[in-house]
């Protein structure tokens, strides 16, 4: 027994110690197992993420006037470090207030406090993380007033702004006959009236010399003479262009009864007055060149862009300064070719108001050129931009050729015959590519975006018109196949892209009966539509539409387009 015993445990004793070990272990488990049930039972249901309850200003509200504040409430506690991120953007996709969001409602909310805001439309943005850890994103419209829609290419399209259907003259078209003459006249008119303008201007210059008077009074004769049939063809021209197709009355009441008529009737007049200006007093003369550079910025492109008072005071010392440049350098030539030790003491007083003249081109064309465009990278969507650089290039040459005549000044020398031939040619280089881009646009054209894609598992249909910022109208098909039914969920989201602190904004959709033909076999149509201010800003905005069916299952189509 005593041995037995020494050898170890017996086979039975081993296996009932193992059945007690068994059943414990399942004991244990049981009772977790029923702990866990009743904490799931009795504890505060918690939702995946924090969702946006309340938001004020609320989505799509239009408000008389700007808000105090925007104020974003959740349906349970944010993250409480500094991670939550709330922003309000203007229409220029600019934010409008540097301060911070607080922490409302015990955790829940964002406040952020706003400045005054003018009329617009302005763009909510958020970014919370979840007291259990997850990020939401999103964005929303609200509206200020009732702003104008911002300026795009049609409101510069002086057919429209006569009633006319376009015929997209500024746009890139063939060079007819027709079209040479159209651009020669302008250039020929503007070349006159900025020489004109000029010698006037250099008339008031105390104690000329003899051959400066007498080849400035010669020029004045001229370049009037040369002006007024100049005038007259391009108002022909320009009258014609704007009428085309429609009957001969039409020229009385767009002479009569439009801004743009009586600015060319003004022209007219001022350039048959020009013929009398050799017999006329000094105020006479002085008064010229204001009233007919005055009429060529009221007719351009200025005119269109606000603060009206603004641009149309940029526009006129910017054409003041080109025809006292262009006045100097056609009398320089004038006396250098009657006396050449006079032109070179003419040239002497010309240079320094040559570079005056030329700092005042770059500031106020610096200026109009920011004016007119919301972003510089608009210089190479248009042919107005393209002929503004050519401008650029050609002026930076002028600034040599000058360089070089100053030069020779200082040494006592005359400048030579070629430094004056060719900084005449830059002038009327110069002249030609002002002609051609003041008529061109300087905004890219909206279109409306269309998008359609065809697949196996859905086709989809994307409108949206005009398709520039602010108010658009959205029109939204898919198309299921038969044997799925009808999409359980459809949803359009866009957001702008480059601007990663913005979330994707989404467009309530309404279901409506559509008219139109244009059914695939072995498909169903689903058809949405909405209004409203979505697409807040210019730039390149991304569009996501969501198709879900009944199954769960989801399909995502992605498209990008632009707004200028």
């Amino acid at each position: 027994m005593r041995n037995r015993s020494l050898a170890g445990p017996t086979p039975g004793y081993a296996g009932r110690g193992r059945s007690r070990i068994g059943r414990r272990a399942a004991m244990l488990a049981l009772w977790l197992a029923l702990i866990a049930a009743l904490a799931a039972a009795f504890a505060p249901t918690v939702s995946a993420h924090a969702i946006l309850e309340r938001a004020a200003p609320a989505q799509n509200e239009q408000l008389a006037e700007g808000p105090a504040a925007v104020e974003l409430t959740f349906n349970e506690r944010l993250d409480g470090g500094s991670s939550a991120k709330l922003a309000v953007l203007n229409d220029d996709s600019k934010t409008v207030s540097s301060g911070k969001p607080e922490r409302t409602s015990q955790g829940k909310g964002l406040r952020l406090a706003l400045p005054k805001l003018g009329e617009g439309h302005y763009t909510v943005t958020y970014s919370v993380i979840s007291a259990d850890g997850h990020p939401v994103e999103g964005a929303y419209v609200f509206t200020v007033g009732d702003p104008a829609p911002l300026p795009d290419a049609s409101e510069l399209d002086p057919h429209a702004s006569l009633g006319h259907d376009s015929h997209d003259h500024g746009g890139e078209q063939d060079l007819t006959t027709a079209r040479f003459l159209f651009y020669a006249s302008r250039v020929l008119f503007f070349a006159s009236l900025l020489a004109l303008s000029g010698l006037l201007i250099w008339g008031l210059r105390r104690q000329p010399s003899a051959a400066e008077r007498q080849s400035r009074e010669t020029w004045i004769g001229w370049t009037a003479q040369f002006g007024a049939l100049a005038t007259l063809v391009y108002v022909v021209l320009q009258m014609d262009n704007l009428t085309e197709g429609e009957p001969f009355s039409e020229w009385t009441r767009i002479l009569t009864d439009t801004t743009v008529g009586r600015l060319y009737a003004a022209q007219l007049v001022l350039a048959f007055a020009a013929l009398l200006l050799r017999g006329m007093g000094t105020y006479a003369r002085l008064a010229w060149p204001v009233l007919a550079l005055a009429a060529e910025a009221w007719n351009g492109h200025a005119a269109a862009f606000s603060p009206e008072a603004y641009t149309l005071a940029l526009d006129f010392v910017h054409l003041l300064a080109a025809a006292v440049w262009s006045g100097g350098l056609v009398l320089l030539a004038a006396v250098w070719h009657r006396e050449r030790p006079e032109a070179g003491r003419f040239a002497l007083h010309f240079s320094r108001w040559a570079l005056l003249s030329f700092l005042a081109l770059a500031l106020t064309g610096a200026l109009s050129t920011l004016q007119y465009l919301p972003t510089l990278s608009y210089l190479f969507e248009t042919a107005w931009g393209t002929w503004l650089l050519i401008k650029i290039g050609l002026s930076l040459l002028v600034v040599v050729t000058a360089f070089l005549i100053r030069l020779r000044l200082r040494k006592g020398e005359l400048p030579r015959a070629g430094l004056l031939r060719t900084d005449l040619g830059l002038l009327g280089a110069i002249v030609l590519s002002v002609g051609v881009l003041t008529y061109q646009n300087p905004l890219p054209p909206n279109a409306p975006i269309s998008y359609h894609r065809m697949g196996t598992d859905l086709h989809v249909t994307l409108r949206i018109a005009p398709g520039a910022p602010g108010d658009n109208a959205f029109t939204l098909k898919v198309w299921l196949p038969d044997s799925v039914g009808a999409p359980k969920k459809v949803a359009l989201r866009l957001r702008p892209l480059g601007k990663d602190d913005v979330g994707y904004i989404d467009v309530p959709l309404e279901a409506y009966a559509d008219s139109e033909i244009d059914d695939f076999p072995d498909f169903a149509k689903a058809t949405f539509k909405s209004q409203g201010p979505y697409l807040a800003f210019r730039g390149r905005w991304e569009a996501q539409i969501r198709v879900s069916d009944d199954t769960g299952t989801e399909i995502v189509r992605t498209t990008t387009f632009r707004i200028f």
